[in-house]
């Protein structure tokens, strides 16, 4: 997915020509503009090859989601031809230069799957984590899991609970479900079949449907004082807004 800002959405002519003049004049922001005027879901308006040559011209002197927006056409092939290369020097440089965390996160990814290099699950944790540390729900959710498991780096179960409450405060459906996993089975905390609890019916109540077997098994194994309790304790979090949950 693009990154879009502030698009320039139906502009008019006089609208749109002012914006090709100071594009044509260096503005960077306007080059921008354009690129995602022409990077548009109408149909009417859109222009891949003219959205990548503006995303280009503002990529060019340095504008970062610019930066990821073309290297994601250079990815996918529109606008201009595929070309991996071409795309992950782009994302390093909105990643590097412009520390963004989309195009972190991206390179998380093209490393895990091995797109256009050869998949290094530790090269992958190193973009991930980096997108983790500037609060990027997705990359937090993946660093708590892979930290679990052990991918990438050292297995550590208590910085992975520690990632995946971040990921859950931020509303990861997916986060709820593993926070419930591991209160369940004991891993790098004491077993809480009361707050496992908590956590499966938070992720039901978020719409993960593989969650309501897991809360129905830890229901039947709690007793009812300690059932009541963790419902008081998931209505509380959902009206915390998932900030109060344990």
């Amino acid at each position: 997915m693009f990154v879009l800002l502030s698009p320039l959405l139906h502009a008019q002519d006089s609208e749109l020509n002012a914006l090709v003049v100071q594009a044509e004049a260096g503005d960077i922001e306007s080059q921008y503009q354009l690129g995602l005027y022409y990077d548009s879901d109408s149909e009417t308006d859109r222009d891949y090859t003219a959205a990548a040559r503006w995303y280009r011209e503002a990529a060019q002197q340095g504008h970062i989601a610019a930066q990821y927006n073309l290297a994601q056409l250079y990815r996918i092939g529109q606008g201009l031809e595929a070309d991996m290369q071409q795309a992950l020097y782009w994302f390093m440089q909105a990643a590097e230069a412009g520390n963004d965390p989309l195009a972190q996160f991206t390179l998380g990814d093209i490393h895990r799957y091995g797109e256009g290099v050869v998949a290094n699950p530790f090269e992958a944790f190193r973009w991930y984590i980096l997108a983790a540390e500037q609060t990027l729900p997705e990359a937090e959710f993946i660093v708590g899991l892979w930290l679990a498991d052990g991918i990438g780096a050292p297995e550590n179960d208590f910085l992975a609970l520690s990632w995946l409450r971040k990921a859950a405060a931020q509303g990861m459906t997916d986060a709820f479900y593993e926070l419930g996993s591991m209160y369940a089975e004991g891993e790098g905390i004491s077993t809480d079949l009361q707050q496992a609890y908590v956590w499966y019916s938070v992720a039901v109540e978020l719409g993960l449907v593989r969650a309501q077997n897991q809360r129905d098994t830890v229901a039947s194994m709690l007793e009812a004082q300690q059932l009541e309790t963790a419902r008081q304790d998931v209505r509380q979090c959902i009206a915390s807004e998932l900030s109060e949950c344990e």
